[in-house]
């Protein structure tokens, strides 16, 4: 093994220089044990090495880097000895919905908002100021129901262009935490609550591990209230569990979708930390909605089952699955902080579960139904 700037180790740059090298890059997520290597960053030149582009996520304490496949363990172990590991980049997918039809209006409170008794605590609070951040697809800003809520963003895949939806995932989940009443007749959970655009997801509902973590140091370093993290994978990751904990940490709320495959042992991850708050899915009969996930880490349910929100294109959507669960409660959270910006993480848990509508028995326990106006008036009363 040769030390930095060598020539042995410089031919052999040489050598990837003359190869196409675009089939063998990987891009890896690196953590170290202290800040100490961000000054041996600045003074070494990765891009000798093959380093094609980089990101430092001061807050989760990680460097991402596309590296030629064979090239990044050598660079990083020659000069920097402080790494703790590294974890390559995969693939993430928000939770699939179940997808019902475009619907041009609806009429009065959506089911779900009025299940859980919003509607109840408006006159107490509607969430004023509480910061949202969705990490999903983009928010269509331009919804009439969105656009007096929404405060901004960031294109985690495009830097220079804004968070905006093509797909309408984001949108619909974005409806139903702090749509406004409007002509289309929709109305969210915390309908005066300030919605942040976190879009690391592309139009076709896929986003890189390397993202997700982005978009989380995003929502630290802009001090977000709450996340609504409508996604999951079936893989444990310590890059997000650091990154999740991170956040926990800096006092933001996290509501995570417990998933889509119907099992009742386990959830998708980050739901399945306990960091999160995990949520599956109820339908009109506040039974368990068949495609929800159950596991121990889950103690509440919220309406998941064809709700109702906004849609691209100003339009109104129904859709079905604990992605659409998930916005009930980050807008319930929303809710209670405007009330009590104090409140921690653990507080709201406990507030919720305590005050959560009992509604069936399942192999993991009891789960209930969140009651935004019971959490809401245990805080004011």
């Amino acid at each position: 093994m040769y030390a930095f700037g060598h020539w042995p180790m410089r031919d052999r740059y040489d050598r990837f220089n003359r190869m196409n090298r675009r089939e063998m890059r990987a891009r890896r997520i690196f953590y170290f044990k202290d800040d100490d290597f961000r000054s041996d960053w600045q003074r070494l030149n990765p891009r000798q090495f093959g380093l094609r582009s980089f990101r430092y996520l001061k807050h989760i304490g990680a460097i991402v880097g596309e590296f030629p496949e064979d090239m990044w363990a050598e660079y990083f172990e020659t000069n920097f000895r402080g790494m703790l590991y590294s974890e390559p980049d995969i693939q993430i997918k928000i939770g699939e919905p179940h997808i019902g039809q475009v619907l041009q209006a609806s009429n009065g409170v959506p089911w779900g908002v009025e299940r859980i008794d919003a509607h109840r605590a408006w006159p107490i609070t509607m969430g004023k100021g509480v910061k949202v951040a969705v990490i999903d697809t983009g928010i269509a800003y331009d919804h009439p129901g969105l656009a007096r809520n929404y405060r901004g963003g960031v294109n985690i895949l495009s830097p220079l262009f804004s968070p905006y939806d093509y797909n309408g995932h984001g949108t619909h989940v974005a409806g139903t935490v702090a749509a406004r009443k409007n002509s289309t007749g929709v109305v969210g959970v915390a309908p005066r609550a300030h919605l942040y655009a976190v879009k690391a997801f592309n139009r076709k509902g896929s986003a890189n591990l390397s993202d997700l973590l982005t978009a989380i140091n995003w929502c630290i370093d802009n001090r977000m209230d709450v996340i609504n993290m409508s996604f999951g994978m079936d893989k444990m990751s310590e890059s997000l569990r650091r990154a999740i904990q991170k956040a926990r940490s800096s006092g933001i709320v996290m509501v995570a979708a417990a998933g889509n495959q119907g099992s009742h042992r386990k959830l998708d991850f980050p739901a399945r930390y306990p960091e999160t708050i995990a949520v599956t899915a109820t339908d009109k009969n506040n039974q368990l909605a068949s495609f929800s996930n159950t596991g121990q880490e889950v103690r509440l349910a919220a309406p998941g089952d064809k709700i109702t929100s906004c849609w691209n294109n100003g339009a109104t959507r129904e859709l079905s699955g604990t992605s659409m669960a998930v916005p009930h409660v980050t807008g319930t959270v929303a809710l209670m902080m405007s009330l009590n910006p104090q409140l921690t993480p653990d507080d709201i848990d406990a507030i919720m579960t305590r005050t959560c509508t009992p509604i069936q028995r399942v192999s993991s326990g009891r789960l209930g139904l969140v009651n935004a106006f019971n959490s809401v008036q245990m805080l004011s009363g």
